[in-house]
Formats: structure tokens, sequence, C-alpha cells
């Protein structure tokens, strides 16, 4: 295995390269345009190692539907390999660390790829990435590079090297060894049959791990139950009921689960991202019971006839969660949680549920390490020194070294700056987690953030005015606000027009787009909010 390995994924320390654009006074002004372009190029469609100057993030992998953004200097960290041109991501979600090397379960590129540092080794032949919608994938075993995937969303590598693939789309188990794709459970037909082998069915599976004794245990997605396959391929369920969603505690049988999707496995516990449930549950294996350690479910959304998340950090009886994903663990025994729909990863720790990133909002444009921008975190994986993150909507992997700051923990954004609980099911109610961009720039706000409640959306009015280019003046005496803005000076009257926060000056949204003279727009989805300047007016 060690041999093979080798000779597929070369691994090794790479120093950084690169190229003169050239001294030819004649086209220097050509050279540089031509150097720009070809470095946005590359932050657009490529998959390669970055890393921030202070070490305080690693952009691993990128597709071509984002663009690596950041405040701080970036370094190339790796090289790029001519004889196997890196792939882009479509969709990353199940992550898994084999050596040095990062397993991820590309879904809806229809293929397992392992990333080593600075290229990588895809198995499984792709989809049809510009329809990356449709049922692209397909169920063949054989070699690895010639097998064929459909949506597969979980993959754990085995003490052996081997890598289990819950294939989603295909609704069965496969192994990838050191040269084939086998498929070890279920026959390619949605359903619910125990047995083995051929005749077993599953119902989109997203999650399969392995114990010290070789059983494989599998979450058995939208049949709502955890099954097992034993030495010899027989399947059973092991915990909850088909068919039956529902969630209740207790032995194997009586436990209900609603869509579990992540598994992982530590000395004989094994822990369940129960998505649907909003909660984490613990199988004790050898006992036979199953708990919950974080989380629970919300009142039924008479819409969609899920029960409704929600994100609040606390004490684990308190805390809520929106889709659960993924489950990873510290070294300390710590659980990480891929909390999808809330944007974040969350950390149990003790008796506490904390946010450790993230900031609660769908944001691929602006991260740090404090404020980490994702779009549905499904997949996560750690070694301890970095947490490695599949931000599965916008195409990429970050991982984040594992500081003592990050560690530690931090209530969610909404709890640290409001005093009021969010109603069950809201989604854009944090303050602060509104973005402001002027064109293709992101306005800096300040101190107070734009945030929004069921009404209304706040905005500071000095930062975002000032940005335009216009003149904002106060007069203390009678605190009437003036806002000059080309030949046009504009009054607003404290308590009628705006009100004072923190010493900020704030007004509605509304109020702004009746003195903007620009496009401006809200969009909801993305909370932010995007000003328009015309042509004439940017030079």
């Amino acid at each position: 295995m060690q041999a093979a390995q080798s000779a597929k994924l070369k691994r090794g320390n790479f120093k950084q390269t690169g190229s003169s654009p050239g001294s030819n006074p004649i086209n220097k002004r050509n050279v540089i345009i031509a150097a720009i372009v070809l470095l946005l190029l590359l932050l657009a469609i490529s998959v390669v190692f970055w890393r921030a100057d202070d070490g305080s993030m690693l952009v691993v992998a990128t597709g071509e539907a984002t663009a690596v953004m950041t405040t701080k200097p970036m370094v190339r960290d790796g090289v790029w390999s001519a004889e196997r041109p890196l792939d882009e991501l479509y969709f990353p979600v199940g992550l898994a660390l084999w050596g040095d090397d990062l397993v991820v379960a590309d879904s809806m590129a229809d293929r397992v790829q392992v990333l080593d540092g600075y290229r990588n080794y895809r198995i499984g032949m792709p989809g049809q990435f510009g329809f990356a919608y449709m049922d692209s994938g397909a169920l063949v075993d054989g070699f690895r590079e010639n097998a064929m995937f459909r949506k597969p969303t979980g993959v754990f590598v085995c003490s052996n090297g081997h890598i289990i693939v819950a294939d989603t789309g295909n609704h069965v188990i496969r192994r990838i060894d050191e040269e084939f794709v086998i498929t070890i459970a279920g026959n390619g037909i949605s359903g619910y049959q125990n047995g083995r082998e051929g005749e077993v069915q599953f119902d989109s599976p997203r999650a399969a791990v392995m114990d010290a004794n070789g059983y494989i245990f599998v979450a058995d997605t939208m049949n709502h139950v955890i099954r097992r396959i034993d030495h010899d391929g027989n399947v059973i369920t092991f915990a909850g009921s088909a068919l039956e969603s529902g969630y209740r505690n207790g032995g194997l049988n009586e436990a209900r689960f609603f869509e579990p999707a992540g598994l992982y496995i530590n000395e004989g516990m094994l822990y369940v991202a129960d998505s649907a449930n909003h909660a984490i549950r613990v199988i004790d294996i050898a006992e036979g019971t199953v708990g919950t350690i974080a989380g629970n479910p919300g009142e039924i959304d008479p819409r969609t006839g899920y029960p409704a998340g929600d994100y609040i950090d606390g004490r684990n009886t308190d805390a809520r969660f929106n889709f659960p994903r993924d489950i990873a663990m510290l070294p300390d025994g710590a659980v990480l949680v891929a909390d999808s729909l809330n944007h974040a990863v969350r950390v149990i720790r003790g008796e506490y549920t904390l946010t450790l990133v993230g900031n609660g909002q769908s944001d691929p444009f602006y991260y740090s390490v404090e404020n980490l921008g994702l779009t549905r975190p499904e997949g996560i994986a750690t070694d301890g020194e970095y947490l490695h993150i599949s931000d599965t909507m916008n195409n990429r992997i970050v991982s984040v070294p594992l500081t003592e700051r990050i560690l530690e923990g931090r209530p969610s954004r909404h709890q640290m700056l409001v005093d009021t609980e969010l109603t069950i099911g809201s989604r854009f109610a944090f303050v602060g987690d509104i973005r402001v961009f002027i064109g293709n720039q992101r306005v800096d706000m300040g101190r107070v953030q734009p945030w929004n409640t069921a009404d209304n959306i706040f905005v500071p009015i000095r930062p975002l005015f000032e940005a335009l280019g216009a003149t904002v003046i106060l007069d203390e005496h009678t605190n009437v606000l003036s806002i000059a803005f080309e030949e046009q000076v504009t009054l607003l009257n404290l308590d009628q027009d705006y009100f004072i926060l923190r010493g900020v000056m704030v007004t509605t949204f509304d109020e702004i787009v009746r003195l903007f003279p620009h496009r401006i727009e809200w969009f909801p989805e993305m909370s932010l909010i995007a000003i328009s300047i015309p042509t004439d007016l940017m030079y």
C-alpha cells in the first residue's frame, strides 16, 4: 500500500517558485497587464494551497464559482504540476485525512479527490461539469481511474489505508483500495432492505465509518436509521426504525432519528449529526443506548414539515443548530460540528456549545479567522493542528490553524452584540452580519455594523456616505445632520430621520433609498446591500 501510494501521491517539502515578468521597456506596460490578468485567472480557477503571511488562513482549494479574496498579503505555498493539472471543486462535502493528504468527496463532480499539497489525484471519472445539477454520474466499479460515482458525500480512511465512500446518489457503500473501487453493500436502487451485498438497499446514505473491530456503520439518511455492515457483508439496522423519522433517545430499537447525515466514531462511541433534528446524538455501541449531547429539534414548521433550526450558543441543553451535517473531534475530546445552515463550525466542550469559526451568515467574499465567511459548510476534518472545512456552496476548502485563541471558541455574534434572542427559524437577524458594497468594493462600516429586524434594516450614516464622496456634518447645537452630495444638501433631524447608537448616527435602509440618487438594492439571500454608481461618476 505504501509503495503504491508513494508512486501515485508524491509528497515532500516544496519551495516557493516564480518567474520574472520580463524587463523589455517597450512592452513593460503590456507585460504588467498580462501578469495581473494571469494572477486573477489563477485565483478564480486553480486548486492550489495559499497561506496568509501571518499563518492565519490557508485556502486549500477553490472551484470556478469563487475567487480567493482577502485583506492580507498572500504567498503561494506550493507549485503546479504540469503532469496533472489541478481540478476544480464542485460542491465538496465529506473530508477525511489520509496521512498528510486530504480526501474530498467532490459531490457534484461525481468523484473523490485526494489533495496532497501541490497537486491532486482524483478517483473516479468526472461527471458533466457544465450540467452539475443533471444526473451525470453512474455506478461503475473497476480500476480507480475508470470507476464512476454519483454524488458521493461521505469519505472515511480505514487503518489499512482503504477509503470507504458513502456514494449517496448511487445508494451504495463503496471501498477504494490500492487499485480498485468496489461496491461492498447496496444494489444501486433506493429503498430499504437488509441482507447481504447486492440484495441490500439504502436511501441516500451520507456517511460511513469503521470501528476498531472492522464493522462499518452507515448513516442511511433518508431511511432515518443507522445501519451496520459486518465482515461478511451482511447489513442490519443498528439503531432507529426504518422509514420512521422522529426524535427519541433510549435503546437502539426505541431511538428515532431524522435524516442522520454525519458520523464520527471514537472509543466505542458513535456520534451522529442528526441533521433534521438539529441535534448531535451519541450511540454507546457496547451499552446499546442513544442519547443527545447538544441541541434538539424546534417546533415543526408547517410549511416544510421539518423542525425549525436556530443559532444559539450556551449550555448544551439550550444550544441550537440548523441542519448539522458533519462531526469531527479535537485531541482533547471536544466535538466539532459543521453547522451547515448557520454557516459556522461549532464546538461542544464539556457542558457548553460555542462557535469556533464562521460569522453565522453566508459570505463568500470576506473572511478572517475571527470573521470567516462560509456558505453551508458540510464537511470537516482535523489533525489537531488545522481544521479543514468543506465550504460547500463556495466550492472551496479552507483550513484554519487551531490556535489557542480559536480553540477557546466564542459566543455567536448575535449573542455578543445584542441582548435579545433570535426567533425560531430566524436566519438573518444577526447584528453586524450585513455587508455593504459600492460597486465591487466593500465598505468598512466601523464599530457599529448594519443590522436588520423584522421591520427594517439599519445602517450607520457617516461611513456609508463618506465612502460615496459626500460630506457629513453634525450641528451639535441643533442635532441637525447635513449631508452634502455633489450640489445637493440634505438635512436630517434627530429622532425623526436618524438616531444615535453608541455615539454613531444611524438611519434606516428606507431613508437611505429616499436620499440616495443612485441604485441601491437589498439582497436578503446574501445579507448584502449593493450600491451601483453610474459610469460617469466613477472617473
